[in-house]
């Protein structure tokens, strides 16, 4: 199978995956991200490690999806005081302030993609921030911190980003 072929296959199971876990909206969260990390080029050589922050419970259902889309990323729940000690080429902030995301990010000895669901505004911390919108999972990007990242995001996915946003008829 293409790669091509792949990520097509990819984005119409995590589609499919949206649809049937509409009633445990949480779900959504790391289908969501995983989907977006399927979309970035990465400067290293697989398998791409995501470490969830301080959310061991969040932790095991990243871990249920990936293994439902089959996808190869490590998950791994990882405390704050292990973060520096780690390999994470992806974070996922969920019990953090914006600022305090901010602060953490510029104390990392990496630069790795960062992603939060408690960051609705997206003006400060982490590169993409998913929030419930309804019943499905919506998402802003912070170009500020994408860019600090150094990873190659597909342009497509900031465009999704963009048109999930409300649209605000001005007169």
């Amino acid at each position: 199978m293409t790669a091509f072929k792949y990520k097509i296959y990819l984005t119409l199971l995590s589609c499919l995956m949206i649809s049937q876990v509409q009633a445990q909206p949480q779900l959504n969260l790391p289908t969501t991200t995983l989907t977006i990390l399927s979309y970035v080029r990465w400067n290293t050589p697989n398998p791409i490690s995501l470490c969830i922050l301080n959310n061991s419970q969040l932790s095991n259902q990243f871990i249920q999806v990936n293994q439902q889309l089959k996808s190869a990323y490590q998950i791994q729940a990882v405390s704050l005081s292990e973060l520096n000690k780690v390999m994470c080429n992806a974070v996922f902030f969920s019990t953090y302030t914006p600022r305090e995301e901010q602060n953490i990010i510029n104390n990392l000895k990496d630069t790795p993609l960062t992603f939060s669901s408690n960051n609705t505004e997206c003006e400060l911390g982490s590169a993409f921030c998913l929030y419930q919108n309804k019943t499905r999972t919506s998402f802003k990007v912070n170009l500020a911190s994408l860019s600090q990242s150094q990873v190659r995001v597909d342009p497509r996915v900031l465009l999704l980003a963009k048109s999930t946003e409300p649209q605000v008829n001005v007169s």
